[in-house]
């Protein structure tokens, strides 16, 4: 019961406080769209990439995928493929000061097509961050996009499933 209250408060935090880049451009956001609690397996071991007032900086996903150096796409899982369910899954994502992945959570999307985003987003690899001169964490929000229509011309593979 206490999950299920913990996952209501975090809907209803996004409800009132979401906001999103307009366009597939490249941008860091500050703010952070939802008070998520980071603790235990999400918790970063050390300093995060954070801007002047010491907030941490979030990347979106133009930001992430230029700092990629190895990404996975999700794939389409058979239940979303038959139903031709399509549309955007958003995931959080904690970076270590290695580059990898350390934790990952739905933000929205279908939930028939969540844990292949899911997934896929533990798989990608990014170059380290460094802020004055120390290797440092990062948060990121990363969009991925399931589609039953043909490859769009400028798509970026790593993050779209088609069928």
């Amino acid at each position: 019961m206490a999950s299920m209250k913990s996952i209501l408060r975090s809907v209803f935090a996004l409800a009132l406080m979401w906001t999103f880049s307009p366009s597939d451009t490249a941008q860091i956001t500050s703010e952070t769209p939802v008070p998520f609690d980071w603790t235990g397996s999400c918790k970063a071991e050390g300093p995060v990439f954070a801007d002047k007032r010491g907030k941490p900086v979030w990347l979106d996903t133009g930001a992430l995928v230029k700092r990629a150096i190895h990404c996975v796409a999700p794939t389409m899982p058979a239940m979303a493929r038959q139903a031709r369910i399509e549309g955007q899954v958003t995931v959080n994502i904690l970076v270590d000061r290695k580059g990898q992945v350390a934790c990952a959570h739905l933000i929205q999307g279908h939930p028939l097509l969540a844990a292949s985003a899911i997934e896929a987003a533990k798989e990608w690899t990014f170059r380290p961050m460094e802020q004055s001169g120390k290797s440092v964490s990062f948060y990121g929000h990363l969009s991925l996009r399931f589609s039953t229509s043909l490859t769009e011309q400028d798509e970026n593979p790593c993050t779209v499933a088609h069928w």
